[in-house]
């Protein structure tokens, strides 16, 4: 992570994914807006052709429930990528041992950890339902800001049959616990 994803990710309390990331996240809206964009390109070519033709019944729905669902997987996903933010009186160096002890629980793999934040990743098995979850932990003075989505260097997936919530629970309610 940059500094600037590190400060916009506190600021916004959001995910603040790069180019690749964008895209690899967001790309179940892409896919469904192909269809879409093709028809409209495509009247909008024969209008200005001087041949416009009018939308036929079944064309409207090829524009409309597509472009419905690729909103909505919009709004999903722009969701997904909000941090949980939990408040603890816990310093960086009383926090760490608590999340290897998670990750060690759930199979996360440290990839990065440097300053403010700590970077993991899943390497699940084939036949496990997932490509894999990235899990992302900001430290910002008493509050530890938490994320875990499915793993944009992998293949997009928009399911992670609860084990990004999973993550996310598991490491609020260690915290939780180590600051009472």
């Amino acid at each position: 992570m940059t500094t600037d994803q590190i400060e916009y990710s506190i600021r916004e309390q959001k995910l603040k994914l790069d180019f690749y990331g964008n895209f690899s996240h967001y790309g179940i809206v892409a896919f469904l807006l192909i269809l879409p964009i093709t028809l409209i390109v495509i009247h909008l070519r024969n209008y200005f052709m001087e041949s416009p033709n009018i939308l036929k019944d079944g064309e409207f729905l090829f524009l409309s429930f597509p472009s419905a669902l690729a909103f909505l997987f919009y709004i999903l996903q722009k969701s997904r990528l909000k941090f949980k933010v939990i408040q603890t009186k816990l310093s960086q160096h009383e926090l760490e041992p608590i999340i290897k002890k998670v990750a060690k629980e759930l199979g996360w793999h440290i990839t990065s950890k440097k300053g403010q934040y700590i970077e993991a990743k899943t390497f699940p098995g084939f036949f496990s339902g997932s490509w894999g979850e990235h899990i992302t932990i900001i430290f910002d003075h008493d509050k530890v800001l938490v994320n875990s989505i499915c793993d944009i260097s992998k293949q997009p997936s928009v399911v992670s049959f609860g084990r990004n919530k999973k993550n996310v629970n598991k490491l609020i309610a260690e915290i939780s616990k180590a600051s009472t």
